[in-house]
């Protein structure tokens, strides 16, 4: 069982081609942050992003466990599985699932499924875990 305090998991492919392309390739615009390159980045150092981002969200309310987001992600990557499968080999595509724990002693649950399904898609599974306790101090000293 996980213990995420907060949680969320979303798809997303990165290119140097237009949003508006990237829309055409997936068939419907994104519904997570998402951006084309050379637009302004939202921070105050007044740079241009120098690739393309396109994002789906899972769809699911944030908090809920990973393997709950996972499900309904790869419900909604169903959808359009033949334009993820036809995506050219130059675009980058993920699955990132992030979790917010109390404490590093927390666990998180990924079924061995959903490798499987990232490995059909031919998607990078990215983990981005945050924990609240011993942030000063290096992994191996826990």
């Amino acid at each position: 069982m996980s213990n995420e305090r907060d949680s969320y998991a979303y798809f997303t492919i990165v290119s140097s081609s237009s949003l508006a392309e990237l829309d055409a390739l997936m068939g419907f615009s994104c519904d997570g942050k998402c951006w084309s390159k050379g637009d302004p980045r939202t921070s105050r150092d007044q740079s241009l992003h120098t690739f393309s981002r396109w994002s789906l969200l899972s769809g699911v309310e944030r908090g809920r466990p990973i393997d709950e987001h996972l499900r309904a992600l790869w419900c909604r990557m169903a959808d359009c599985r033949e334009s993820i499968i036809d995506l050219p080999e130059e675009v980058y595509r993920s699955v990132s699932c992030v979790g917010v724990f109390n404490s590093h002693l927390d666990t998180v649950e990924i079924a061995s499924g959903h490798f499987r399904t990232a490995a059909y898609y031919n998607l990078n599974l990215d983990c981005d875990f945050y924990y609240d306790d011993d942030l000063d101090k290096p992994d191996w000293s826990w």
